[in-house]
């Protein structure tokens, strides 16, 4: 009877059910049927994926968003998908405390999932330990596809473990083996590295302590420096400062006497000035005069040379006419000559011209005959050539046709012999060719299952290495963070540390205030009732803290107490002690003071207006009198300006103060401006505000630094494993990438080779039909030629006689041209020596005609260069005349230039005896000056020097010790210095000593401190995972050796089992099972499994050598072996029986039926012997392409 099964199974979403399904199962067998294609399948893939299947490939897709429905034309696609298996409860097989037992399983498109028992969130692994033992499970075997049948029938016994284990029941010890394997992995893993922590930490005490102890010198040493040398720069400051004021008296009254004597000499340079530009003017005038003077002089030279010159040109052209007259008379005697030459030359070119004449006549008729005689020399030698001609052309024909045949009869012997060659080649490639295709067969079968293994293994080592790369990027990311907050945190720590040290020493209060509040810590009794100062005792904003602190002024040291009593203790003590005075605010005599309402409500009203500034302050309510007091009646504005304004308003009848610091007090007087460059102020109201804040801050800090410690830890780790799975991955990747690299040459060698093949038989047959076609035109040529060949003989004799007569007619004709040409080139000789002399005799009278016209020209020249000169000498005689009345005026304008300018020569050497005296005052008082300007000079050098002092003293302080000066000096109240030339050689000594520390970590001490507590702390940490590791390597022997007394007690039923079911199968036969163990034995939970089978009539061999339809009996028959040893509470077959044949389906069938009483069975099937066994149906269909839909039936046997 059953008590757990299989209820109910509801789908909404996944794959090809887009609605929501539900079926509903029964005891007994349940059938689901359908088309191909239709969808039945994805019942079970649904089934495997509730209960955890991870792989989307075992769920027939590529990825996990696969399983969602992915939409069609009609319908749109779901966000996500979702299946819940229902399992009855009522016995509590499982170990839950429900009657129905529902898992759900959820994935969303964005890629989350979710996991639920009963609609409560779980994890995975919650799900598997559920149904552990039980044989549910992803890798159980309730669930029997055509995949396990595989991993049965797999060539790796190795693969076949996971059924027989969980079959034995041990599946829960190796979860909680593999657990506790993994946690003492990460146990020796954090054990290295918190040993490393030890290892390194120990090294550090040692050289820490050393570092600690010279921190400690140098502090000390440190701290003697500053007191020291705050008092000798306090003291050299004072000094200096006395100084600078005696020198700025003296440099005011050097500067009073070179004033003085500045204006003499302006007034001085003044008359000097105008003497000076009388005697520049008189200068140009003297230099004008002598420009005047020697311009005339020149121009007098000027006029006599030029008068000169026009006689020298009248000279010149007289010469020149007379030139001219005697060349006109012998140009005259020369044209005369030329004139009878031209008469002779003409008379002989004219009998020249007769002779030619005649000449050309007897060339004319010698011409004529020997054109006609070279017409019948060409005729005659053509017909010669032309017989020439076709001897040879006969002649080369008879021997190309014997040539011809003889080359004939070596090709038929040729291609006889390749034709007897072409067919053994055909035979052999005929036999390679067979062979061949099914070497491909093999190679290209064996190339995929190779590339199908390496495509899987390169996608998931690299969805490891895409994981990888966001672990370490993410580890990236978290370090710098965690070094940026760390520098936060070290710097807050710093900033917290030195607010609280300025806090505790009351840095920016009196001494006197100092010295009642170190007293209130060190004396409780004597600080009963004083509440310390009022920076102390108040909070203000940061928007109003310069406002408030420029309205208490040095109030803000004002000292609570509570009763006049501690007031009077308190001054009693100081005056004791002679630590100056302070003011103190009892809280039973101070009284709050504010405006009056209506004042207030009227200044509300005002521009700029922020309120009284006491309302600005926050303090416990009982010093709120106090705040009161101090700034009831001082009123906040936002600038200067509405400040002003309403001072003017209220005539000054209030205290005001603006937010950049600005006061207004009531007597009128205004303090404004900035504070000085670098100053330092108090920051005492800060503090109180800034002391908080930043401890806030630094508590997140370091609560963010620690979570991002242990996520860097986590992903550290994590990215660790990762690596190491990958390497493992890329060495199988790259095994598996060599293998089906060198199937894929292999085959492509293969494929060439056998296409070469075939390429060769084609090319072969078509050069066999080749051959025998050509043998027969060979042998058809042959004949033709030997006629050919006859014929040619006979017209190679009658062209020999042609050639014979033609040539001597040719030779007569030759004879007879020669005597013609010898005639014809006599009469050219004549010819051309009668034209030779007649050109000559032209080219004669062309010459003799230009050189006439050349004198004709010249003639012509002659006269009018005459004429020119004649004009020349006139115009030369009137420009003398002219130049000579000029030179006269010129000569009176010199002597006049002459006399202006000695009487201004007489004015200038008076002026330049005046400034002669005036440049001598002028020396005297620059002397006197630059003796002035000296002691200025010097007096200004001592003042910067001075003040050079004063301010390194400044900086020095500032620099090293952050002090301000006025600080400083009260702090050297307290420092005694008797002998300032000692204090210098101490601070020398001091400087010395701490050089020759060397360089100092002034942490170190802290750093020791912490170390060694660390140190201690990881020591202890590292015996307590040694503890650990010892406690988890004894769980992982225990659940060892359970396990194999548990695998190897089950297994032995398994055999016996398997024996009984594969006789009842086969209706015979005998079957086994056993441990590959080899050789050493090995260890029953790693060997693999081998199967032995003989079946009815054969003989006992392994299962891998069966058919294969006796392979998948086989493979069923064990399936349910283990199911008869460990019943699983439903059962579901995918096609397990498709290998089957019709009478094995019906014998499987009758077997299925005879267990179903204990086992719920739910079969995926398109057999109808199945089928028919059947008690309820489900029909899967697909009305709508894309869509299931189920129908069900109930059967009746």
């Amino acid at each position: 009877m059953i008590t757990l099964y299989l209820k109910r199974l509801e789908m909404q979403g996944f794959k090809s059910f887009v609605d929501k399904t539900v079926l509903e199962f029964s005891n007994g067998i349940t059938a689901i049927v359908g088309p191909n294609g239709s969808g039945k399948s994805n019942i079970s893939d649904a089934v495997k994926w509730v209960l955890g299947e991870q792989s989307p490939k075992t769920l027939r897709g590529s990825k996990m968003e696969d399983l969602i429905f992915a939409g069609t034309q009609s319908r749109k696609p779901t966000g996500m998908c979702e299946v819940s298996l229902v399992m009855d409860n009522e016995d509590h097989a499982l170990n839950i405390d429900f009657l129905e037992v529902r898992v759900t399983r959820r994935l969303y498109r964005s890629g989350e999932s979710e996991y639920l028992i009963n609609g409560a969130q779980c994890r995975l692994k919650d799900i598997v330990m559920l149904f552990a033992d039980t044989g549910i499970g992803r890798d159980g075997y309730s669930l029997i596809g055509q995949g396990r049948i595989d991993e049965i029938l797999s060539t790796k016994s190795e693969e076949r473990r996971n059924i027989f284990e969980d079959a034995s029941g041990i599946m829960k010890y190796r979860i909680r083996r593999n657990e506790a394997e993994r946690k003492l992995a990460a146990t020796e893993q954090n054990l290295l590295r918190i040993n490393d922590i030890v290892n390194e930490l120990g090294s550090q005490i040692k050289p820490l302590e050393k570092q600690s102890e010279v921190a400690r010198k140098y502090l000390a040493l440190r701290y003697e420096l500053r007191d020291i040398e705050v008092g000798v720069l306090s003291e050299t400051i004072t000094q200096a400062e006395a100084r600078l004021g005696e020198i700025t008296g003296k440099a005011e009254i050097a500067a009073g006497d070179r004033t003085a004597a500045e204006a003499e000499l302006e007034a001085l340079r003044q008359e000097n000035e105008s003497k000076l530009e009388l005697s520049r003017q008189l200068d140009s005038l003297i230099s004008q005069l002598k420009t005047e003077q020697f311009e005339h002089e020149k121009r007098i030279e000027r006029l006599g040379g030029e008068i000169a010159v026009n006689n020298e040109k009248i000279v010149q052209a007289k010469a020149r006419s007379q030139r001219a007259d005697n060349e006109k008379a012998e140009q005259t005697g020369r044209m005369e000559a030329y004139n009878a030459d031209i008469a002779r030359l003409t008379k002989e070119i004219e009998a020249l011209e007769g002779e030619l004449k005649d000449i050309e006549i007897r060339g004319g008729k010698q011409a004529d005959l020997l054109n006609a005689t070279d017409a019948e020399l060409a005729e005659a030698e053509r017909e010669t050539e032309a017989a020439r001609a076709e001897q040879v052309r006969l002649q080369l024909l008879l021997t190309e046709k014997n040539a011809r045949a003889e080359a004939a009869k070596e090709k038929i012997a040729i291609a006889t012999a390749r034709k007897e060659a072409l067919d053994l080649e055909l035979d052999a490639i005929r036999e390679s060719d067979t062979a061949g295709e099914g070497e491909l067969s093999e190679a290209e079968n064996a190339q995929r299952e190779a590339a199908d293994e390496a495509s899987d293994a390169k996608q998931e080592y690299q969805n490891g290495q895409s994981r990888l790369a966001e672990l370490r990027a993410q580890i990236d990311s978290d370090s710098r963070d965690a070094a940026e907050l760390t520098g936060r945190v070290q710097s807050l720590g710093a900033q917290c540390k030195l607010l609280r040290e300025m806090e505790e020493e009351y840095e920016g209060y009196a001494r006197s205030v100092k010295e009642v509040l170190q007293m209130c810590k060190k004396n409780p009794a004597f600080g009963d009732g004083i509440y310390g100062a009022v920076a102390q005792l108040i909070t203000v904003p940061k928007e109003y803290e310069l406002a408030v602190e420029t309205a208490l002024g040095q109030s803000y040291q004002n000292i609570i107490t509570e009763t006049e009593e501690e007031t009077k203790a308190a001054i009693a003590f100081l005056k004791e002690h002679r630590y100056g005075r302070a003011t103190f605010m009892p809280l039973t005599a101070v009284s709050g003071k504010r405006f009056d309402a209506q004042l207030e409500r009227e200044l509300r009203g005002l521009r700029g207006y922020l309120g009284i500034a006491s309302d600005h302050v926050e303090c416990e309510a009982r010093f709120r009198v106090v705040a009161d007091s101090l700034l009831g009646r001082v009123a906040v504005f936002r600038t200067l300006d509405d400040a002003i304004d309403a001072a003017k308003k209220y005539k000054y009848g209030f205290m005001s103060v603006t937010l950049e610091g600005d006061l207004l007090r009531t007597s009128g007087a205004i303090t404004g401006g900035a504070a000085e460059k670098g100053a330092k102020t108090t920051g005492a109201l800060s503090r109180t505000r800034e002391i908080p804040r930043l401890e806030k801050e630094l508590a997140e800090a370091r609560k963010k630094i620690e979570k991002l410690q242990r996520q860097l830890q986590d992903n550290k780790e994590a990215a660790d494993k990762l690596a190491g799975q990958l390497t493992g991955q890329f060495e199988q990747l790259r095994e598996l990438e060599r293998n089906a690299s060198a199937l894929d040459a292999k085959v492509a060698a293969l494929r060439e080779r056998q296409e070469g093949r075939r390429e060769r038989r084609g090319k072969l047959v078509e050069e066999l039909k080749t051959q025998i076609s050509q043998v027969l035109t060979l042998n058809g040529e042959i004949g033709q030629y030997k006629a050919d060949a006859g014929q040619a003989s006979e017209d190679i004799a009658a062209a020999g006689k042609r050639l014979e007569t033609a040539a001597q007619r040719a030779e007569a004709v030759r004879r007879e041209r020669e005597a013609v040409s010898n005639a014809l080139f006599a009469v050219k000789i004549d010819q051309n020596r009668a034209e030779a002399a007649r050109k000559k005799a032209a080219e004669d009278i062309d010459a003799i005609k230009h050189e006439l016209e050349t004198l004709d020209e010249k003639l012509a020249l002659y006269e009018l260069q005459k004429q020119e000169d004649a004009e020349t000498v006139q115009n030369l005689e009137a420009e003398i005349h002219r130049l000579e009345t000029q030179r006269a005026v010129s000569d009176l304008d010199a002597k006049n230039a002459a006399e202006k300018l000695k009487g201004v020569e007489s004015r200038k050497a008076a002026t330049d005896e005046t400034l002669g005296g005036m440049l001598t005052r002028i020396t005297d008082i620059n002397t006197r000056l630059a003796g002035i300007e000296q002691e200025i000079n010097r007096l200004e050098i001592q003042r910067v020097r001075c003040e050079n002092e004063i301010n390194t003293g400044r900086n020095r302080l500032w620099e090293e010790y952050e002090l301000t000066l006025s600080a400083a000096k009260e702090l050297a109240q307290n420092i005694v210095i008797e002998d300032y030339k000692a204090a210098s050689a101490r601070i020398n000594e001091l400087r010395s000593a701490i050089k020759a520390l060397g360089p100092v970590n002034v942490n170190a001490v802290e750093e020791y401190e912490s170390t060694v507590e660390r140190y201690n702390f990881m020591s202890t940490q590292s015996k307590d995972m040694n503890d650990a590791r010892l406690k988890l390597r004894k769980v992982v022997d225990e659940l060892t050796d359970v396990m194999c007394k548990q695998f190897s007690e089950q297994f032995k039923l398994i055999r016996e089992n398997f024996n009984q079911v594969f006789t009842e199968l086969f209706g015979g036969g005998k079957a086994d099972i056993v441990l590959a163990q080899g050789e050493d034995g090995g260890n029953v939970l790693d060997c693999g499994i081998d199967i032995n089978v003989q079946p009815p009539g054969k003989k006992l061999q392994n299962m891998l050598l069966l058919s294969g339809g006796e392979r998948a009996l086989t493979a069923i028959a064990l399936l349910f072996a283990i199911l008869r040893l460990r019943p699983s509470p439903f059962c579901l077959l995918d096609e397990i029986e498709s290998a089957l044949d019709d009478a094995n389906v019906y014998r499987l069938s009758d077997y299925l039926e005879g267990i179903s009483k204990n086992i719920q069975f739910i079969m995926v099937t398109h057999r109808k012997g199945t089928m028919e066994y059947a008690g309820s149906l489900y029909g899967v269909t697909m009305e709508e392409k894309g869509i299931s839909r189920v129908v069900s039936l109930r059967m009746d046997k």
